[in-house]
């Protein structure tokens, strides 16, 4: 009896031990792992690989440093942690003087005057109105109009306190213009910071309670400074296949000038030239509908007519790429400018996406942007954003936009567009912000940090467009279909 008992202690105290090595080993291990994974220097990937037929150095470096497009990792504690950092080397620096502060680069925009010639296929969008402010009651106008423009011509220099009513600026960023109105002078303005960005294309959101006026100022605007217009319609109340129709009739008619503003895009399989529009979120409306527009036989069809256009579907589900398939639509664009916040928005998928739209001659057009950071100052729910809540992006000194602009040349984009030059309720904007207390900024980068950004890499567009000309020895007759509208609706 004794025997046996300790026999069992011997057991037991043997079984404890093992299980303290076991335990013991696996913390080695671990802190192995963690150690090689930390210390081992990254791969450098090789660069893209071209045929050796002297156009290798059309490419610029910027573009053939990476064969893979990793979509950037997103983890809120490292990121705020990064923003803490760059506050305190920007203290520590505060003494030293500005032009060291700003990488010894002029505040000015002189420095950024274009040398190339700007792409008629890079579109941005632009907000004829923003709505610098939440509605304090209900209004059947749009944000922007009446009481709201009234209270921005009252406080043009408005500054904000985060404990000093809180719902009543509804921007995370202050622009460099003050809370403006879209004045001619205003839109002057703008529309010289676009071309000398070198976009060709704006994309106007528009619905019908947008001012007549206003609308052909734009207009005027952009044919001085040699822009096209292309016209986003929006979601409106009662929108309908039928008021679709009556909105593109109206722009033929009232701007259908091939030799004005209006952006035509040349259709080598019609021999026309016919203008292009967006159409936000069009599944909202059913594809037996849009059939009747979109289809040569449909009832009510704009094929084969005055009033033939381009038309693309916004899409955010994958679901909704059949949608324009079956609906008759000439292609799809991404808009949300969030990475990973929809399907469509998702790098990774535009790889499929593209390969789904040349699979039925469609037009693929991803969208890309600084980012997405807005006060959330309007309701948000799951429904209006395709059932994700969690859309804020951090602009992270630039790289966010860099990793959207790769991946879009890495597919292949013929349009990219860019989301957006003033979209400050979103915080999408490019337009230039200034450092004020309570509100988000660019720094350690200049006031116009996301302009340069995008001329930097409109031109590289250019480049990737050419290199691809070249080696492919394309003709000016595919050029003119393929580079520019795809090979798609030619």
């Amino acid at each position: 009896m004794t025997v046996f008992g300790h026999h069992k202690l011997s057991s037991i105290k043997s079984m404890k031990l093992f299980i303290c090595l076991v335990g013991v080993t696996s913390f080695l291990l671990l802190i192995f792992c963690l150690y090689t994974t930390i210390s081992t220097p990254e791969k450098e990937v090789a660069p893209l690989s071209l045929p050796n037929d002297g156009y290798q150095n059309v490419v610029s470096y910027e573009l053939r440093r990476s064969q893979t497009i990793v979509p950037e990792k997103y983890n809120e504690h490292q990121v705020r942690e990064r923003i803490i950092r760059d506050k305190i080397k920007r203290l520590v620096g505060s003494n030293k003087p500005p032009q060291a502060a700003t990488g010894g680069r002029s505040s000015s925009s002189d420095h950024r005057n274009r040398t190339f010639t700007k792409s008629r296929n890079v579109h941005i969008f632009y907000h004829g109105s923003v709505a610098w402010y939440k509605p304090t009651e209900p209004t059947p106008h749009p944000p922007g109009g009446g009481k709201l423009l009234a209270r921005i011509y009252a406080n043009s220099s408005v500054s904000f306190r985060p404990h000093d009513e809180p719902t009543v600026v509804n921007t995370a960023f202050y622009p460099k213009r003050k809370l403006y109105n879209t004045s001619e002078a205003i839109v002057r303005e703008h529309f010289d910071e676009i071309q000398n960005c070198g976009i060709g294309t704006v994309v106007l959101g528009w619905e019908p309670h947008f001012s007549e006026y206003q609308l052909r100022m734009i207009f005027k605007v952009a044919h001085h400074f040699d822009l096209k217009v292309a016209i986003e319609v929006l979601e409106y109340p009662d929108r309908t296949i039928e008021s679709v129709r009556s909105n593109i009739k109206y722009f033929a008619d009232t701007f259908g000038d091939t030799t004005g503003p209006l952006c035509y895009y040349r259709v080598l399989s019609k021999q026309r030239n016919l203008p292009l529009f967006y159409v936000r979120k069009a599944y909202r409306i059913p594809d037996s509908d849009w059939k009747r527009l979109l289809n040569r036989n449909g009832i009510l069809s704009i094929r084969g007519t005055s009033y033939d256009a381009i038309v693309l579907a916004h899409i955010a589900s994958e679901e909704h790429k059949s949608m324009v398939r079956r609906a008759g639509f000439d292609g799809f664009y991404t808009y949300l400018p969030s990475n990973g916040a929809s399907y469509a928005s998702t790098w990774k998928n535009w790889n499929d996406l593209k390969r789904f739209a040349d699979s039925y001659r469609l037009l693929f057009v991803p969208t890309i942007g600084p980012g997405f950071y807005d006060r959330k100052k309007y309701q948000r729910n799951v429904h209006q954003n395709h059932g994700i809540t969690n859309i804020k992006r951090y602009r992270s000194n630039g790289q966010y936009f860099d990793v959207g602009w790769r991946t879009a040349l890495k597919n292949g984009a013929q349009i990219v567009t860019i989301n957006s030059y003033n979209n400050w309720v979103d915080g999408t904007q490019i337009e230039a912000a200034i450092p004020v207390f309570g509100f988000r900024d660019y720094l350690p980068g200049p006031p116009e940090k996301y302009l340069d950004l995008t001329q930097s890499w409109v031109e590289e567009y250019i480049k990737y467009k050419l290199n691809n000309i070249r080696i492919n020895k394309k003709t000016e007759l595919t050029l003119n279909c393929y580079e520019f509208i795809n090979a798609t609706i030619c």
